[in-house]
């Protein structure tokens, strides 16, 4: 019994029930004899070891990353810091406030808090919407071949013809001028302002100077606009909002000063489309550069006369379009205006000579074939806007010259290739306002044909009968003929 007592010294016989002692015999058996295991407190050592390096290790990434971040921040200056994100964490259903940025043992934020660096790249709200900008380029390879009977003032941009003389014939030009490019900017859409959808447009062409062979670039259109559901504000060059139609013929210059009305120039443009009943109303205002066609400077100081008025023009169109019977081509009636100025130095009396100008346009389609459109317009001081034969104030008399005038054409598609398009104009200054020399009558006859085989390739054909007519001189009278053949890309 002596090895019992001595390991376990109380149980003795007797004493202790059978089944202790049952128990502690086998755990007698049980106990491993020394040396046969290996000593566990080696392994513990090593691994404490590792882990201990690894902690290091991730505290100096994170010591690195921290400082990376804050140099970023500081590049991106104060406007870029995040707002202080929440002190607790939401989930814990409350909890100690801590500091943004405070780091506990482990070198990483405590749960729920934010650092400075990771509010930085959590989500937010973003002033653009993620809308992709869109670029489209377009325009055409063009070539003009024009032949007159009489010489127009010039060739390939014709306003007039000249009265004749025993030393001027006719004329033969032919030019790439009118060969265009433009981009389509279609931009994102702005939350900050309304959800606004921006768009844009350059459009240039060559029609404005240089050699032959060495042309001049022109802008045609170069504007910003912001559209929102029925209102869009739009600031650059672009069209007028006073006469918004063109004849067919005579691409070079519209049929300007001799019964079309209205350019493009720079300007800020309001316009509000909506619903009514049926059809479609319209709004449509400007104010835009004076001076910006003609450069009139009747004084010769170097400033033309617009600008030296340091007043804009002033533009208004009201319109309405809608289907009547035949399906897909609206009918749209509208009624314009402008109001300018013109400032001359040392005329007498009052310096300031206003202009003014009021137009209607039309365009009813008559069958799927068949459709007329024209203009008619009258006004005073109109060579800013193309009209009065281009004739504002006369020189000599330092009188404004008024004007009436307008063009019409029907629009006739002969099969799915070929197009007709006869017409007429006419711009009448009144000759009271006039002194000799000056043009009392411009106007044309025209038919233009269209031919479009596909493929975006066109052909054209125009024959004007054109006639000009002067105070005091022998008219000009010119047959014309326009062939063109370009190819839209």
């Amino acid at each position: 019994m002596a090895p019992y007592q001595t390991v376990f010294p109380s149980c003795q016989p007797g004493r202790t029930p059978p089944w202790i002692l049952l128990l502690c015999g086998c755990l007698l058996l049980a106990a491993p004899v020394a040396g046969a295991q290996p000593d566990p407190t080696e392994s513990t050592a090593a691994e404490i070891r590792d882990l201990k390096r690894r902690v290091a290790e991730l505290e100096t990434q994170n010591r690195r990353m921290a400082q990376l971040l804050s140099a970023l921040e500081a590049r991106l200056g104060p406007e870029h810091h995040p707002v202080a994100a929440p002190a607790a964490d939401a989930g814990t259903g409350g909890g100690v406030a801590r500091p943004s940025g405070a780091l506990d043992g482990s070198g990483l934020p405590p749960p729920g808090v934010l650092s400075a660096s990771a509010a930085a790249r959590a989500p937010q709200k973003r002033e653009i919407a993620p809308d992709p900008a869109g670029v489209r380029i377009y325009g055409l390879l063009r070539l003009d071949v024009d032949i007159d009977t009489q010489r127009p003032n010039s060739p390939q941009t014709p306003l007039f013809i000249t009265s004749p003389s025993s030393d001027i014939g006719g004329s033969f030009a032919m030019h790439p001028r009118l060969t265009r490019v433009g981009i389509d900017l279609a931009g994102p859409r702005l939350n900050a302002l309304g959800g606004a959808e921006i768009a844009g447009k350059l459009e240039t062409d060559f029609e404005n100077g240089g050699t032959e062979s060495r042309q001049i670039i022109r802008i045609r259109h170069a504007y910003l606009k912001s559209a929102w559901k029925d209102f869009s504000i739009l600031a650059g060059q672009t069209w007028d909002v006073f006469s918004p139609l063109f004849p067919t013929v005579n691409n070079d210059t519209l049929m300007w000063t001799a019964g079309n009305v209205g350019d493009r120039r720079p300007q800020l443009q309001a316009a509000y489309e909506s619903k009514a009943g049926r059809g479609q109303v319209s709004l449509a205002g400007a104010i835009g550069l004076s001076g910006a066609v003609d450069a009139l400077d009747l004084d010769h100081n170097g400033y033309a006369d617009g600008i030296q008025s340091m007043r804009p023009d002033v533009q208004l169109r009201l319109g309405y379009a809608r289907e009547l019977w035949v399906a897909d081509q609206a009918f749209s009636l509208g009624g314009s205006m402008f109001r300018g100025w013109l400032a001359v130095a040392g005329a007498s009396g009052d310096n300031i000579f206003p202009a003014q100008g009021y137009n209607a346009d039309l365009l009813l389609p008559l069958t799927d074939a068949l459709a007329f459109r024209g203009e008619g317009w009258w006004g005073r001081n109109l060579s800013d806007f193309r009209g009065g034969g281009g004739q504002g104030i006369t020189p000599a008399t330092r009188r404004v010259v008024r004007g009436r005038g307008g063009w019409a054409e029907l629009k006739l598609r002969v099969n799915r290739y070929w197009s007709v398009a006869p017409g007429f104009t006419t711009d009448n200054p009144v000759k009271a306002d006039l002194v000799a020399g000056s043009r009392t009558r411009n106007r044309a006859f025209y038919v233009g044909n269209r031919v479009t085989p596909g493929g975006r390739v066109e052909f054209g054909i125009d024959y004007l009968r054109w006639r000009t007519d002067y105070f005091g001189s022998l008219p000009g009278l010119d047959n014309r003929i326009n062939l063109f053949f370009q190819c839209a890309f």
